[in-house]
């Protein structure tokens, strides 16, 4: 029974230490965004452990918001 699943599938196979090759378009878009959330979550956690915490949670708020539109952009492959 497992041999005739597995025949009718065809995929390709692929090893999991594979590197992922991503040909979307959105490529570059979601690089820099990713950026833009790294440096917004350091700026958020340096300023909550130095200064002012509310001001450190609408930083870090802001920067989720990036990284929220780069998983989208990602999970829906645009």
């Amino acid at each position: 029974m497992e041999e005739q699943l597995n025949e009718q599938i065809p995929h390709k196979k692929r090893h999991n230490l594979e590197p992922f090759r991503d040909s979307s378009r959105t490529r570059v878009l979601r690089f820099w965004l990713n950026v833009v959330f790294m440096v917004g979550a350091v700026a958020g956690l340096l300023c909550y452990y130095k200064w002012d915490h509310e001001v450190a949670k609408w930083i870090l708020v802001v920067a989720s918001l990036f990284k929220f539109v780069e998983l989208t952009l990602r999970i829906l492959k645009i």
